[in-house]
């Protein structure tokens, strides 16, 4: 420690390992606990009773009740509270000022998990949002019991205004490009569940029961898929389009349909093809 009141002397905070550092501001108090090697500088504050564990901390980051961070970065104007947790290899960067709410700070809080992902720059997850090998940034919001659920291969991105919340699931593929990607002012909730290769763009909204699996799958410009919807394929659904109740969307190996409004599709409607003037 550069200096002596960067460990406080009230409650019952401890740095457990000799070659831990702790300067330029940086700040543990309460019953904070740092484990293994850890570097905290730059006005961090680590309080209440949260536990580090061989992590970095820095640049004004605000850790506090009963959260824990094991073995990942966190750096910038950020609040972690509550129960949430950073399982190992996160990284946290936030960033001010790079978009119209320019004092919106990143936060991570109440019950939310988050495990070997990347979360930048104002973007809010919450709830019992659960996060694995993601990249979110921005503004964009995961919460509820969200979750997003990557793999070695691919991560889930969720970039820009979107939001992801209810029971909605995210799920990564294995192989090449398999990448669900939530963007602009996109939102996924209630118990929708994207996997592979799907790109929501402007305007996207996917809820109720709806399904989609891509290969790939694109969604732009005011687009709205609920009920029971499921989409699987090369589809391309784009400018006004509603899809509702239990429509079957479904591209043949080789095939792609495209879908553009503006149009409702509803009932029990089975689409192989691009309709008759459909890509117009």
């Amino acid at each position: 420690m550069d200096e002596e009141c960067a460990l406080s002397q009230q409650g019952e905070c401890w740095i457990y390992d000799v070659n831990s550092v702790v300067f330029a501001g940086a700040r543990i108090r309460d019953d904070a606990r740092l484990t293994g090697f850890c570097v905290v500088s730059h006005e961090a504050t680590i309080g209440g009773r949260a536990c580090i564990h061989a992590s970095q901390i820095s640049h004004h980051a605000q850790i506090s009740d009963n959260v824990t961070v094991m073995q990942s970065q966190v750096r910038g104007y950020c609040r972690l509270a509550d129960e949430a947790r950073l399982l190992p290899h996160c990284q946290v960067i936030a960033a001010r000022g790079l978009t119209a709410d320019r004092d919106k700070v990143l936060q991570i809080y109440q019950r939310a998990t988050v495990s070997a992902s990347r979360i930048l720059h104002q973007a809010q997850i919450y709830g019992d949002a659960f996060v694995e090998h993601a990249f979110v940034e921005h503004r964009a919001e995961v919460f509820d019991q969200a979750r997003l659920e990557g793999n070695e291969e691919n991560d889930v991105w969720v970039c820009d205004n979107a939001r992801v919340y209810g029971n909605a699931r995210l799920i990564a593929g294995r192989g090449e490009d398999a990448i669900p990607t939530v963007r602009y002012s996109s939102q996924v909730a209630e118990n929708a569940v994207i996997e592979g290769n799907c790109l929501l763009k402007h305007r996207a909204m996917v809820g109720g029961e709806a399904q989609l699996r891509g290969g790939p799958i694109l969604l732009d410009d005011d687009v709205l898929i609920q009920g029971r919807t499921v989409i699987i394929g090369d589809v391309i659904v784009e400018h006004q389009v509603s899809i509702n109740d239990e429509v079957q969307i479904a591209a043949q190996e080789g095939e792609a349909i495209h879908l553009r409004g503006p149009k409702t599709l509803d009932g029990q409607q089975h689409i192989t093809r691009t309709p008759l003037l459909g890509a117009l």
